[in-house]
């Protein structure tokens, strides 16, 4: 029986939401997805580089896509979250912010 794999959105927002931000932003840089936590204006890498081959980050990225068609939701230490995702342009490769707000 395979196990249930946990979401990688799911992982990197926890992590946001418990440092405070209320954005993440997933860019493509020399082969790997790089994830900053944002909060306002100022984004501060989380140290997470998954390489852009990977099935983490394949998984991800279908995630993201998936998530700009439809939010979800999340539950965070007893709270609700909601996850929007929008995708946009950067230097030719596809970029994603995804906002969280508490429901």
């Amino acid at each position: 029986m395979a196990g249930t794999r946990e979401s990688v959105v799911d992982l990197l927002v926890v992590q946001a939401i418990a440092g405070g931000a209320k954005t993440l932003r997933i860019e493509y840089d020399e082969g790997y997805e790089e994830v900053s936590a944002c909060q306002g204006d100022v984004g501060v890498s989380i140290g997470c580089r998954i390489p852009s081959s990977s099935e983490d980050a394949k998984s991800l990225r279908a995630e993201l896509y998936a998530m700009g068609k439809h939010p979800r939701r999340i539950d965070v230490g007893g709270r609700t979250y909601e996850l929007r995702c929008r995708t946009y342009d950067s230097f030719g490769e596809d970029a994603f912010e995804v906002k969280f707000r508490r429901l």
